[in-house]
């Protein structure tokens, strides 16, 4: 079975590896087609292309927006956005700007309170890259504040924490439409992390089908096989299409791989053509 990975990160955003290393160590591992989908940027694109130009593996230019609906942040996949596309950059310097902000605010609070963290320490070398709440859990990480990633988050990153600062409110309907814009295709990413209750993520899906949601990411390293089940039937109910991705990081979650992500994750290339099909035909043309 030819397999796929649709929510992949490199370097550009919060993960490890450069979008080249990403997409190598993708044809290494036998992918068909991966989507760079980094968080708020396109910077990293270019660079995928041209590394795949000589491989038998499809690199599905890709944006992860994040926006926020009900006081939570959730996150919107764009597949096959034309990363040149003017009105996508403006709208990603706009949340540049805004995360920009959040950050310093939050590396203010930290250090009002004797935490000896940085900018520079968050950049991990690479000026260019978007900054996350993953920087900062790496940053604390390093300094010996916490063990792990996941303390980082639970313990001073997650919202109802101490140093959490939510930015100025990007809506799912602006990401959506910056995505259609760019010509691309919009998916709802991990749906089970918002804590919504079955019913909540499906008023959240009826809601964003209203402004032009094409997918949801049904498979994802954070389900397990009956909340795959539950999203695959809400998307089949709606006319979505179905999606799937490891939500690779590389070091950042080192137990998710490319292609497999946790508890054996395999997403079949026959997603990636029912997508095609729904970016030609306006609809999901059946099922898997």
């Amino acid at each position: 079975m030819k397999l796929v990975d649709l929510h992949v990160h490199s370097n550009a955003s919060d993960g490890s590896l450069s979008p080249t290393e990403v997409v190598l160590a993708s044809n290494e591992a036998g992918l068909t087609a991966i989507a760079l989908t980094d968080h708020d940027t396109v910077s990293g694109v270019a660079e995928a292309l041209e590394t795949a130009d000589s491989l038998d593996l499809e690199v599905i230019p890709g944006v992860e927006l994040s926006c926020f609906y009900k006081e939570k942040e959730i996150h919107i996949l764009g597949l096959y956005v034309d990363h040149n596309s003017e009105s996508l950059h403006q709208f990603l310097t706009s949340n540049a700007k805004k995360r920009r902000e959040r950050n310093e605010k939050m590396v203010e609070a930290f250090r009002a309170d004797g935490f000896d963290i940085t900018m520079e320490d968050l950049l991990l070398g690479n000026p260019k890259t978007i900054i996350t709440r993953a920087h900062f859990a790496r940053a604390l990480v390093n300094k010996g504040y916490v063990s792990t990633p996941d303390q980082a988050f639970k313990k001073y990153l997650d919202p109802d924490r101490p140093y959490y600062r939510k930015r100025e409110v990007i809506t799912p309907e602006e990401s959506i439409k910056a995505i259609r814009e760019a010509g691309g295709f919009p998916v709802l990413a991990h749906p089970c992390q918002y804590k919504l209750g079955w019913q909540g993520i499906e008023d959240l899906v009826v809601e964003l089908r209203s402004y032009g949601l094409l997918g949801l990411e049904c498979f994802h390293s954070s389900n397990n096989q009956h909340e795959s089940g539950k999203l695959r039937a809400i998307a089949l109910k709606h006319d979505l299409a179905l999606t799937g991705g490891s939500d690779f990081h590389g070091a950042a979650k080192p137990d998710i791989q490319l292609g497999v992500g946790r508890g054996g994750l395999k997403v079949s290339a026959a997603y990636l053509d029912t997508i095609k099909l729904a970016m030609f035909f306006g609809q999901v043309l059946g099922s898997f």
